[in-house]
């Protein structure tokens, strides 16, 4: 009888688990049940770096993109890995390969594969996206097997990582940026409070639907400890609630929309991002301004820039932050909806047009 592969001695093994990154692992994992429950056990380290979640729900497209690329995706490091329900289990779509796992879920299959990834405790992500849109990352054709498509649902893929991955986990996930898809705050706390609060640096939310009417709601979320320690936060497709404005002053870097901006809190931001020596930018896209020339007149001198019509315009004051060479750039604009931005410049980069009055 010919030895088998499980046979060799465990050391030996080991060594062979260590060499092998993501890209080998996976399709030895699927060789047969034992060799993958070793390698779970063993607990290798495939070193990934970003890890993309994405699905259509119309056409039951499905699947998990690991990249262990340190600059960016890169399709020379990435492995995608497609699944779909099929027939009484599931069926993995990876390059040219078709398997076929009987009596298998398709979602739980795939978030036991990415609990793999993640199982260590000191496992960090750099990148991590959950998509409902397919981007163009080698869409896998089928080779023998008909494509299923079978709707799969984005909440219910939320739900199995979740469960499956995020909450038995002892220490929560490191990850450093997070892209989502969503303006359900149920789908993103799904996700967003089993990470590591600390660690969190950079949250995108956005929605493909631009809806201005639809509010992503902020009051589980801004319970949580992570919204303290961001560096960048964007939403993107959707409005948050108003009175947000001030509670996100200390963040360096934010995009946010809203229905209402008002006076008072422009100019508590103002004198907030003044004091705050990490500032970059912080851009409001709005629907109403009631007391706009109440704030306009508080700033004092503005500069108008660029005009393309009596209704479209921008204008910008300036002001001394507390380094010699910083300078906060505020500006008003109508050219592509209303909105207002605070940016730090350099007092080299302000002039370079010509005068303006520092205040």
């Amino acid at each position: 009888m010919a030895p088998k592969l499980t046979d060799m001695p465990e050391l030996v093994m080991n060594r062979i688990l260590d060499e092998l990154d993501y890209k080998s692992l996976q399709p030895l994992r699927k060789v047969c049940r034992d060799i993958r429950n070793f390698i779970d056990d063993q607990n290798p380290n495939p070193k990934i770096e970003n890890i993309l979640i994405e699905c259509k729900e119309t056409t039951g497209d499905y699947g998990i993109l690991y990249d262990n690329s340190d600059d960016g995706l890169d399709p020379e490091t990435w492995t995608f890995v497609h699944y779909e329900k099929y027939k009484n289990g599931c069926l993995v779509r990876y390059k040219d390969k078709e398997i076929v796992l009987e009596n298998e879920n398709f979602l739980n299959r795939s978030m036991e594969d990415l609990e793999m990834v993640v199982r260590s405790k000191n496992a960090t992500v750099r990148f991590l996206r959950l998509d409902q849109l397919l981007l163009d990352c080698g869409q896998v054709e089928p080779i023998k097997i008909p494509k299923s498509n079978e709707k799969v649902n984005f909440s219910l893929i939320l739900d199995s990582l979740k469960k499956k991955v995020l909450e038995p986990r002892i220490h929560k996930l490191k990850v450093h940026r997070m892209i989502i898809q969503t303006h359900d705050h149920k789908e993103l706390m799904k996700v967003l409070s089993f990470l590591d609060s600390e660690f969190l640096k950079e949250l995108y939310i956005f929605t493909t639907a631009n809806d201005k009417n639809k509010v992503l709601e902020m009051d589980e979320i801004l319970k949580l400890d992570h919204l303290n320690n961001f560096e960048r936060f964007k939403v993107s497709g959707c409005i948050v609630p108003d009175n947000l404005v001030t509670k996100l002053s200390h963040i360096p870097y934010c995009h946010i929309q809203v229905k209402s901006v008002n006076s008072k809190d422009l100019l508590f931001l103002k004198e907030a991002i003044l004091r705050l020596p990490t500032f970059e930018e912080f851009e409001i896209k709005f629907q109403n301004f009631p007391d706009l020339n109440e704030f306009l007149e508080a700033t004092g001198t503005w500069k108008t820039g660029t005009t393309l019509s009596f209704e479209k315009f921008q204008k910008s004051s300036y002001f001394q932050m507390e380094e010699p060479d910083s300078i906060l750039m505020i500006t008003y604009s109508t050219l592509y909806g209303t909105q207002i931005s605070f940016e730090k410049k350099t007092l080299r980069w302000v002039t370079s047009g010509g005068p303006i009055i520092i205040q």
